[in-house]
């Protein structure tokens, strides 16, 4: 086994250090390999375990428990970073390929807990191969220029061609979202994401008010699971995440239906499937990682979040906040809402403050977006675009910006939609050589033509 790991990672030094380590401690109860650690949790009696590599994202744990009788507390850590991250997908399952119950927590899916029984047995934590996702393209793809007319277009890194993107999320439909959070955020003219439980009771006796937010639509939705209490099997955890789901999908007729998803801190949740089922099964994003929490108990609340913001400005990256109760004996005072929304607001003409959804979507629309040009004169060009997404989800129009040549005159210069159905897009000249235009991510053909 060793040589054969040898021979298929060999050009992974740092995979070969942990994969040699781990033979070296088969025998022991946990083990280091891939990336990925197991042991036998809290426990030092003497069953031993045994991990090997069987393929890509795949791992063999065999457990003996040399004469001990209770049961035991198997745990699993898998690669966490962006660039090693495949817990989404993961199943736990026996020799017999039956799945197995595991319990993980809202917002580390990535630590698996696994009760297994006192006999010498082998288990297989294994990725599931997600469903075909939408391409993902060079930046190149996304920009093209004509030789003949000097024509260029791209499609920009963030709406609108901010530098970076800002989403403020409210979590648990607390009341005072109504009361506090959503009038404030209406002052500053910024469109809040707010992870609701639509079976808690603050909800459910705030149910008119929510519509009315809803019908507004000027605030995003997201799931937050039903009651935020996790859940003990998959038909618990089917209900927690799929009535959710169709809750908002109600409050939102019409619209799309993605939505953030974003299981709860403080939550447990047993399960045979992986994570991914449910999100594919309802049309949702994992939106657990990667936000700085607001709360005041954490100390320094602005002053953390305006160094953040920096960072993310300054690297064009998507910048992520969480709120939960706001004002009087909530966890942010509106004064710290108040002071942070303030520094957004100074921060405007640099950032794409939307929701969630919105966000994701873009980027996602944007990675499956290809352009190319097919000049047909020193007058006329046509722009093809491609979009890989699926419309009925991925709504969100893109940023499309021209520059066009320095022999057109301006005021000659027209642009038509000619596919998928014809729409003047510019009927008079522009005023500058650099257009932005929204375009909707679809399949589609334009004409850039100066009319003599």
């Amino acid at each position: 086994m060793v040589s054969l790991l040898l021979r298929r990672y060999f050009r992974n030094p740092l995979f070969l250090l942990s994969a040699i380590w781990s033979f070296q401690l088969a025998g022991v109860f946990a083990a280091e390999i891939a990336g990925a650690k197991v042991a036998l949790l809290n426990y030092q009696g003497p069953a031993t375990l045994s991990v090997s590599v069987l393929g890509n994202r795949e791992l063999a744990v065999e457990v003996d428990p040399h004469g001990e009788e209770r049961w035991l507390d198997l745990s699993v850590v898998l690669p966490a970073s962006a660039e090693g991250r495949w817990a989404a997908d993961v199943v736990v399952v026996d020799a017999a390929g039956r799945p197995l119950l595991v319990r993980r927590s809202g917002t580390e899916w990535h630590k698996l807990h696994v009760r297994i029984p006192p006999k010498k047995a082998i288990y297989f934590i294994r990725a599931v191969e997600p469903p075909e996702a939408p391409p993902v393209f060079s930046d190149s793809d996304r920009e093209a220029e004509d030789p003949l007319t000097g024509l260029r277009v791209a499609i920009l890194k963030w709406y609108d061609g901010r530098k970076a993107a800002l989403s403020i999320r409210f979590d648990d439909s607390h009341p005072s979202h109504l009361s506090r959070a959503i009038p404030i955020l209406r002052e500053f003219g910024f469109r809040g994401t707010f992870m609701v439980c639509p079976g808690l009771p603050d909800f459910v006796e705030h149910l008119v008010e929510w519509k009315a937010v809803a019908s507004r639509g000027d605030q995003e939705f997201a799931n937050h699971t039903l009651h935020h209490r996790g859940a003990s099997g998959d038909e618990e955890m089917e209900a927690e995440i799929g009535q959710a789901a169709k809750a908002i999908w109600d409050l939102f007729s019409g619209k799309s239906r993605l939505l953030a998803l974003n299981l709860g801190g403080g939550t447990t949740w047993e399960t045979t499937r992986p994570l991914r089922y449910y999100l594919d099964k309802y049309h949702l994003f994992d939106a657990s990682a990667g936000s700085l929490g607001m709360d005041d108990v954490y100390g320094n609340r602005v002053a953390a979040f305006r160094e953040h913001l920096r960072r993310h400005i300054e690297r064009g990256l998507w910048c992520r906040i969480h709120f939960h109760s706001i004002g009087e004996g909530g966890a942010s005072s509106e004064a710290t809402l108040r002071d942070v929304l303030a520094i957004a607001k100074a921060h405007e003409n640099d950032l794409w403050i939307a929701g969630m959804a919105d966000i994701y979507k873009y980027q996602t629309e944007r990675q499956a977006t290809k352009l190319w040009l097919s000049p047909e004169s020193p007058q006329r060009v046509h722009l093809h675009l491609f979009c890989g997404t699926n419309p009925e989800f991925y709504d969100q129009p893109l940023t499309m910006e021209m520059v066009f040549p320095a022999s057109w005159p301006l005021s000659s210069i027209r642009v038509t939609r000619v596919k998928p159905q014809p729409q003047t897009v510019l009927a008079a000249g522009p005023t500058s050589r650099t257009l932005r235009l929204s375009v909707p991510p679809i399949v589609s053909a334009y004409r850039i033509e100066c009319s003599p």
